[in-house]
């Protein structure tokens, strides 16, 4: 799966995910984030994603502008700010779920069929096309 992700990295395409609005990766990604979590501080987004604060920002400002989150501050430290989605960013969020759970299906019931010998070769392989993409 990390190998599918790095290459999907790689395109700028979008999907509207049940919405009426184009949603980018880096965008639906954060929509998951903030969904599995029901509420999060962009500092904390930054962190689990690996991105500065300033990107996160900006990505939430465009969620924001999508209508898809919404931005307040901590009650408790008024230079935090807490990110939650909005109805519309629930429904992407789900629909972005429902995506990947359609999508592994068919990945999982492949890997099903295999034997464990064949598996431990294709994890061998699809483990040095990853080393291979990343020091390209």
């Amino acid at each position: 799966m990390l190998l599918v992700e790095r290459i999907s990295n790689t395109t700028r395409a979008h999907k509207s995910f049940g919405t009426d609005v184009d949603i980018y990766r880096s965008e639906i990604h954060v929509i998951q984030l903030i969904g599995d979590r029901k509420e999060v501080f962009i500092s904390e987004i930054a962190r689990l994603i690996g991105i500065t604060k300033g990107t996160v920002s900006q990505i939430v400002n465009r969620l924001e502008a999508k209508g898809l989150a919404v931005k307040s501050v901590d009650a408790d430290n008024n230079t935090r700010q807490l990110v939650q989605l909005t109805a519309k960013g629930m429904a992407a969020y789900e629909a972005h779920a429902d995506y990947h759970l359609r999508e592994h299906q068919e990945m999982e019931r492949f890997l099903a069929s295999l034997s464990a010998e064949n598996r431990e070769v294709l994890g061998r392989f699809l483990s040095l096309a990853y080393e291979m993409i990343e020091d390209h």
